[in-house]
C-alpha cells in the first residue's frame, strides 16, 4: 500500500489548487462524480482526453505542497471522433485522488481517454479490509457510468477499453482480466516472507484478514468489455491463482519494480504474461514528482519522507519508462482491426 499523508494540517496543504501558465497543453480534463454508485460509497473520476488547443482554463491538477501538478485544460473541447478508453486505478487503500494524474496525461497525449477512478478511500483498517474486492467492482461501475453518460458515450470506442492499475489498483486490473485471488493464500499473506504493507495497519486495528468476505473476495470479476490490462507493481501478485490467468481473456502486461515482485516469476512462467521491470523503480516512483520541500513537509507532518526520496530526474526516468511502455502495449493490444 502506498502511504497516505495524514493530519488535518497536511490535508490542507494537499488541497491547495494550482494553475498552469503559458501555452495550452492539448490535454483536457473534466470530472464526473456519482455519489450513489459503488455500494453507496460513491465513485469520482478525473477524465483526461486529447483536447483541441485554445480552450479551457489552464490548471495544474494534483498540485500541492508535496507534489508537482500536471498541466491540463479544464473543460477544453475534446478532439472529434471516438477514442479508446483507459480506466486507471492508482495506488493502495489510502492514496489520494489524482495520484495518477501524470500517467493519465501522458496517455491522453498519446490519443486515449483516461478516467482515473477514485472511490471513497477507507480511513481505518476495518473498512479497508474489503477494498481488495471493492476496487475491481468500482472500476466496472465506472465503466458503466461512462458508457451510459450522454457526453462520453459518443466519444468512447467501446470496442477498445483497457484498465491500468498501480499497487492495489493493479490487483484490481488483473481481476478484471479474469484473475482470482486464492482465499487461503490471501489469509496467510501477513504471515509470509512477503507480507502486504497493509498488514501492520490491519494489526494496529485488531483486524484479521481472515475476516474478509470470502464470497466477495473470490467472486469472478472478469469484465468482457476489457480488451487490455496493465498492472503496475500489483499487490498480492503471489496470491493470484495462476489457472485463472492462463489463458487470458484480455491482453495483460505487468510492469515490475527494479527488484522482482513476490510471485512475479511464478506468474510469468505459468501464465505467459510478460513482466517488464522498470529500471530504478521503487513503489513510490509512481507518484508525481515532489516539490523541493516535499520530503521535509512530509516529515514535519508525520508522513513518510521516503515518498520523496527519489530525485526529480530519477522519478522522471521511471515515469518515462512506464509511459512509453504503456503506450507501446496499449497501441498493440487496442489496435484497430485491419
Amino acid at each position: 500500500m502506498f502511504a497516505r499523508l495524514t493530519g488535518l494540517a497536511l490535508a490542507a496543504l494537499l488541497a491547495t489548487p494550482g494553475f498552469a501558465e503559458g501555452d495550452k497543453t492539448g490535454v483536457g480534463v473534466s470530472d464526473m462524480i456519482r455519489p450513489d454508485a459503488n455500494f453507496g460509497r460513491g465513485v469520482s473520476m478525473t477524465i483526461w482526453y486529447p483536447a483541441q488547443t485554445g480552450g479551457g482554463a489552464s490548471e495544474l491538477v494534483g498540485r500541492n505542497a508535496v507534489f508537482e501538478g500536471t498541466p491540463a485544460q479544464r473543460e477544453a473541447s475534446p478532439m472529434p471522433g471516438k477514442l479508446p478508453l483507459v480506466l486507471l486505478s492508482h495506488g493502495g487503500r489510502r492514496s489520494s485522488e489524482d495520484s495518477g494524474a501524470w500517467l493519465a496525461a501522458r496517455l491522453a497525449e498519446g490519443g486515449y481517454i483516461v478516467a482515473e477512478v477514485s472511490g471513497q478511500r477507507p480511513r481505518d483498517p476495518a473498512t479497508a479490509l474489503g477494498e481488495i474486492w471493492r476496487r475491481p467492482a468500482e472500476l466496472g461501475q465506472a465503466l458503466d457510468l461512462l458508457l451510459s453518460d450522454p457526453d462520453w458515450q459518443m466519444r468512447i470506442d467501446e470496442s477498445r477499453v483497457a484498465v491500468a492499475g498501480v499497487a492495489l489498483g493493479g490487483t484490481a486490473a488483473m481481476m478484471l482480466a479474469g484473475g482470482m485471488i486464492d482465499e487461503a493464500a490471501y489469509v496467510r499473506n501477513c504471515f509470509t516472507a512477503h507480507p502486504s504493507t497493509d498488514c501492520d495497519w490491519f494489526a494496529s486495528g485488531g483486524i484479521d484478514p481472515a475476516s474478509v468476505d470470502p464470497q466477495a473476495l473470490t467472486l469472478p470479476r472478469r469484465d468482457p468489455r476489457v480488451r487490455a490490462v496493465m498492472a503496475v507493481a500489483p499487490e498480492y501478485l503471489a496470491e493470484f491463482r495462476t489457472d485463472s490467468l492462463a489463458p487470458q481473456a484480455a491482453s495483460v502486461r505487468i510492469f515490475g519494480l527494479d527488484q522482482p515482485l513476490p510471485g512475479e516469476a511464478r506468474v510469468a512462467a505459468q501464465t505467459g504474461i510478460e513482466v517488464v521491470p522498470l529500471e530504478g523503480a521503487d513503489p513510490y516512483d509512481f507518484f508525481a514528482r515532489c516539490t523541493p520541500n516535499g520530503a521535509k513537509l512530509l516529515e514535519e507532518e508525520g508522513g513518510d519522507p521516503e515518498l520523496c526520496a527519489s530525485s526529480a530526474d530519477e522519478r522522471r526516468a521511471v515515469h518515462d519508462q512506464l509511459a512509453d511502455g504503456a503506450l507501446d502495449f496499449l497501441g498493440r493490444a487496442l489496435a484497430l482491426p485491419n
